[in-house]
């Protein structure tokens, strides 16, 4: 698991991005969400993000499988703000 460090949304106008560079060894899977994946009303956000973490994916299925896993796993596909999940992964063009 890569984190990295906080930062304001993107589109809000405000600075203080960083770029980074990070090597991806082949069949790792990127994944980037938006806070509507993790943020719950009268949740603490710290325990949606560890339920996040425990989310267990096979490393070699589709990535439209992945994604459908992954949120039907989390608050059981009942989300209460719009969710934006990007999925990429690098592979050598046989697949």
């Amino acid at each position: 698991m890569l984190w990295l460090p906080a930062s304001p949304p993107i589109g809000t106008g405000l600075g203080g991005y960083e770029s980074l560079t990070v090597r991806m060894h082949r069949g790792t899977t990127l994944l980037l969400y938006t806070d509507g994946l993790v943020e719950r009303r009268g949740t603490d956000i710290d325990i949606s993000v560890q339920a996040r973490e425990m989310v267990s994916l096979p490393a070699d299925c589709p990535l439209d499988d992945m994604l459908d896993t992954f949120l039907a796993l989390l608050a059981n596909g009942a989300y209460e703000d719009a969710v934006a999940i990007l999925a990429a992964r690098q592979h050598d063009g046989n697949e």
